[in-house]
């Protein structure tokens, strides 16, 4: 009987070491997981994995748009046409300020550096849209974690171009309607 008991004592020892055993496992492989997760959120490379840079001065010349300091651009992302006041592209920025700061920061350079404030849209991000003389300016600003904030900023020139110009079709001067006939694309 005595035994019997005993053995029933070291089974039920034993399950409950089986038991801490599965749960440590578990434990450490949500670490070792969430360890990863969470320095890939802290690397610094970009969203997708693409290189990081800081930005000189010479290419804040060739951008000729405010940037807050300490801005980092993703290479990858970025597409830059021309230089100076001509310049139009797309720039992906990151940034060590929160959302807010980034923000405030553009609507005030930008107006400073002779942009026109045209609209705000506040989403899941907040989205800028400048005018100056003949160019115009978009800017997407994200929230990162850790307080952080992305930017894009696309800048192309202003056309006045309408579609029908666009695509070569003239109208009478006394406002007759356009022929119903297909047009082509030159």
């Amino acid at each position: 009987m005595v035994l019997v008991q005993e053995n029933r004592y070291n089974i039920q020892m034993l399950d409950i070491f089986n038991r801490r055993i599965t749960f440590l496992a578990v434990i450490c492989s949500l670490l070792i997981s969430s360890c990863a997760t969470v320095n890939s959120m802290l690397s610094t490379d970009g969203e997708d994995g693409s290189e990081v840079k800081e930005i000189s001065v010479d290419q804040r010349l060739q951008i000729s748009i405010p940037l807050p300091d300490n801005t980092k651009y993703l290479r990858a992302k970025t597409i830059i046409f021309g230089e100076g006041e001509r310049f139009s592209g797309v720039l992906h920025l990151l940034h060590d300020i929160e959302i807010e700061e980034t923000v405030g920061f553009y609507r005030k350079a930008m107006t400073a550096d002779g942009w026109t404030e045209i609209a705000i849209v506040r989403s899941d991000f907040i989205l800028i849209n400048f005018d100056k003389e003949d160019r115009f300016a978009t800017i997407k600003v994200s929230a990162r974690v850790f307080n952080n904030s992305s930017s894009e900023i696309t800048v192309g020139p202003k056309t006045n171009t309408t579609i029908n110009r666009s695509l070569n079709m003239d109208f009478d001067a006394d406002n007759s309607p356009a022929p119903e006939e297909p047009f082509e694309i030159q």
